[in-house]
């Protein structure tokens, strides 16, 4: 699947990737990007994992033509969009097989085109890997607040607290802790012993270029953090929150309705804030449900949708640590 792949070449060399058969099925050249340059740890950088979130798709691409072998310490790779079967159709999820990549980890070599192209990941790139950087964004569904959020564990080559201070290296105002998912790529990473960042920010449907040049200098001061790149912009000392998200902390329509949102990504609310309003789909226009927040915290996510079914997100506050 992954075309004359030689992770121990020194330089830099651009790789095809052989996708699975069916609807984006073929060779896609330059779809993984290793540079390699003497000692040091070896960083994988993912995106597209999602085949909507554009944002780490551009920025991936332009990290991987930027990036010179002079400026890397060990090895880095980048895979600009993994899910290609997904992203060259602009959907979240592969037409192919509908699974959601970012929900079958560790993959299956033998299994449907998702799972083949997850199992690239964990069984030929994890092998080689101290840390793996996946970029997302909010997709066509849902906008998000800039945040990073990691997990380690005390066998990993980054240790908890080495992961601390890249996180905090960022840049970016909210660190976000949350229980781990096994059947994503860091929940994968973290069963391997391989530590790792998540990266969250924008979605949508549109691209802001504030925002791309946001993820772009927070990758490229994580990477310089990690020991793997030479440093290209000044260090920031933290300013952010450090925000825990739990069950309590997402809001979800209580009734089929449409949304309109009463407060705005960022802002702090209080236990019990009227957060947004869900209009009725029929009958009389007063009859408004209001739609309050569990917890006070600082607003992270919101439903891009207008229309809404019972149950479904409508945002999540994180609550400030501590």
């Amino acid at each position: 699947m992954l075309t004359d792949f030689d992770p121990g070449r020194r330089g830099k060399h651009h790789y095809a990737i052989a996708v699975p058969a069916g609807v984006g099925a073929g060779v896609v050249p330059d779809a993984l990007t290793c540079i390699t340059n003497g000692e040091g740890p070896t960083v994988v950088l993912t995106g597209g994992v999602h085949g909507d979130e554009f944002e780490a798709q551009i920025v991936l691409r332009g990290l991987a033509a930027a990036i010179g072998a002079d400026e890397v310490r060990g090895r880095l790779v980048i895979v600009p969009s993994l899910n290609f079967p997904a992203s060259q159709r602009g959907a979240r999820i592969a037409p192919d097989d509908g699974r959601n990549m970012n929900r079958v980890f560790p993959g299956n070599r033998g299994g449907s085109p998702t799972e083949q192209l997850a199992a690239l990941l964990t069984g030929t790139l994890f092998p080689l890997a101290d840390l793996l950087i996946d970029v997302h964004a909010g997709g066509g569904d849902v906008t998000v607040v800039p945040m990073v959020f990691g997990f380690s564990n005390d066998r990993c080559t980054v240790g908890p607290a080495a992961l601390q201070r890249i996180l905090e290296s960022w840049g970016y105002p909210y660190i976000e802790y949350v229980d781990g998912i096994a059947s994503t790529a860091c929940g994968a990473a973290l069963a391997a012993d391989i530590a790792s960042v998540e990266i969250e920010g924008g979605g949508g449907g549109r691209l802001l270029r504030r925002e791309l040049d946001l993820m772009r200098d927070g990758i490229l001061r994580g990477l310089a953090a990690a020991g793997v790149l030479a440093p290209r912009l000044p260090a920031l000392a933290f300013q952010g929150l450090h925000v825990t998200v739990g069950a309590e902390n997402q809001i979800v329509a209580p009734r089929a309705g449409l949304v309109e949102h009463l407060c705005g990504l960022g802002d702090i609310v209080a236990a019990g804030t009227i957060v947004a309003r869900l209009h009725p789909l029929a009958g009389s226009s007063d009859e408004v449900t209001e739609v309050a927040s569990a917890r006070e915290g600082v607003i992270l996510r919101q439903t891009d949708h207008v229309h809404v079914a019972r149950g479904q997100f409508l945002a999540n506050t994180g609550t400030r640590r501590g």
